[in-house]
């Protein structure tokens, strides 16, 4: 299982090569909005199903499949269409979407196991089952995995490799121009005056 802030870097960090790569210029806040919405959108959709209201078996269905997401990405793309959007904002949501299910398949190499290929599957595979409970039981027992593992063993190599990309995500995101909360401050700063 990834975090969302795992989820979000990965796309983020995707995306802003991309737009530096391709558009020539840093991800704008409309983007970085589509970004962190596509990044988490898979699991909102079915982590509830599967620990809230039992609907599938796993915390990968709908919301993961590799039959449903490219048409969400149509969808998105039409949407950016018909209310004036740039379309680079349904490429923002499409790459981070899709960032989602690749780091999904490929997460499971990072604990010494094989690629995941039946979480983005869905109905034609069945993806890895999880046991039942809420969705509190859930986020309680892989948060204390998690900090566990951060902090079980001192200054490890985890914490320092995850820090270590904590800070170069930030400095991207200062070099992009803090997408979204320069907006903000802007707006703020407009109003004052």
């Amino acid at each position: 299982m990834m975090w969302p802030w795992e989820h979000l870097v990965v796309a983020y960090v995707l995306y802003s090569l991309l737009a530096h790569v391709v558009l020539r210029r840093s991800p704008t806040t409309r983007e970085t909005i589509a970004v962190a919405v596509g990044s988490q959108l898979p699991d909102l959709i079915d982590k509830p199903l599967a620990w809230t209201f039992e609907i599938t078996e796993g915390g990968y269905a709908i919301g993961h499949s590799i039959l449903v997401v490219p048409i969400v990405c149509l969808a998105v793309l039409a949407a950016a269409g018909h209310y004036g959007a740039e379309r680079s904002v349904a490429g923002a949501f499409s790459t981070a979407i899709g960032s989602h299910l690749v780091a999904d398949i490929v997460n499971p190499v990072r604990l010494g196991r094989p690629p995941e290929l039946r979480v983005i599957l869905w109905p034609v595979a069945t993806p890895p089952a999880y046991d039942r409970g809420s969705f509190l039981d859930h986020f309680v027992a892989y948060f204390v995995r998690y900090a566990d593992q951060l902090l079980g063993n001192g200054l490890s190599t985890q914490i320092v490799v995850q820090l270590g990309i904590g800070v170069g995500v930030v400095a991207l995101w200062f070099y992009d121009g803090a997408p979204i909360v320069s907006d903000c401050w802007r707006a703020v700063r407009s109003r004052l005056h």
